[in-house]
């Protein structure tokens, strides 16, 4: 009974953590998608997605200011937000089962 109790009281830990990290990936996502709206728009058309966009292919146009620090955060974040969605993968396949 005792084991038991004590597999449980894991069980709730192990839970809570993943919901900690559920969380943090939920507050991540509405962060990557305002910086994402923020952002300069590069092409002028939405379309250009389609066809390729590349007509400012061979442009020399640096990122400056705002739009540097935006692409910056945009890529830190993804990288966090892929490394946190391991995380949360190995806990619910290790723990959890």
């Amino acid at each position: 009974m005792g084991a038991l109790l004590a597999n449980n009281g894991a069980n709730y830990t192990a839970n809570r953590i993943i919901l900690g990290f559920e969380i943090a990936i939920m507050i991540l996502a509405v962060a990557m998608i305002v910086i994402g709206l923020l952002q300069n728009k590069k092409s002028q058309t939405g379309l250009s997605a389609l066809n390729g966009g590349n007509e400012e292919l061979f442009t020399n146009s640096k990122e400056r200011g705002a739009e540097k620090v935006f692409s910056i955060w945009m890529l830190s974040l993804g990288i966090v937000f892929f490394v946190i969605t391991l995380i949360i993968c190995i806990l619910t396949n290790t723990i959890l089962k």
